[in-house]
């Protein structure tokens, strides 16, 4: 399932970007290009922690973890042209 995985996200990024017509102002992350983005803990929940002990480190489990139980309470930070817009208390 790696492929899907890497698939998924470039599908989710560049490919919207390019669909839209936009390829060369959004959709990735590049010097003149422009970002909104999610900083996302993918052991937010005591759930996600246990299931990323055994994604040991790679990155397409890692975002298959993400995708699947991911919600809210995995932001961490928000960023809309590359400004903070949110961050999340150390309290959550």
């Amino acid at each position: 399932h790696d492929i899907k995985n890497i698939a998924a996200q470039l599908t989710l990024t560049l490919g919207n970007a390019r669909a839209l017509g936009l390829g060369d102002v959004i959709g990735r992350l590049a010097p003149g290009y422009e970002a909104d983005l999610v900083v996302l803990d993918p052991a937010a929940t005591p759930a996600m922690a246990h299931r990323l002990e055994r994604a040991e480190g790679d990155l397409a489990d890692t975002l298959f973890l993400l995708m699947t139980m991911g919600d809210d309470r995995a932001v961490v930070a928000t960023y809309v042209l590359g400004e903070p817009m949110h961050r999340r208390s150390a309290a959550a």
